[in-house]
């Protein structure tokens, strides 16, 4: 006997066939948004305060944002390659 070409499920009209690929997809999970006022506000976008802001960039590690060099143009670290 070779393999099933069709899965089987029962629903309220009784036995039904089902095509692989057909099946109908689970829901998508309600969200619910924060409001601000008469609008609905998208998670991460929200507004805060200049504190907190601050305190954000501070919790931060911080990186250079262009690479060092020494005299004459050589790196002024070991293991640093130049742009």
């Amino acid at each position: 006997m070779g393999k099933r070409r069709f899965n089987t499920e029962r629903t309220q009209a009784g036995l039904q066939f089902v095509i692989p690929g057909t099946e109908k997809p689970a829901e998508m999970p309600k969200r619910k948004y924060a409001r601000d006022g008469s609008q609905l506000v998208i998670p991460g976008a929200e507004q805060v305060n200049t504190r907190t802001l601050l305190d954000r960039i501070a919790s931060k590690p911080l990186r250079s944002r262009a690479g060092q060099s020494g005299p004459a143009g050589t790196p002024l670290f070991r293991g640093v390659r130049s742009r």
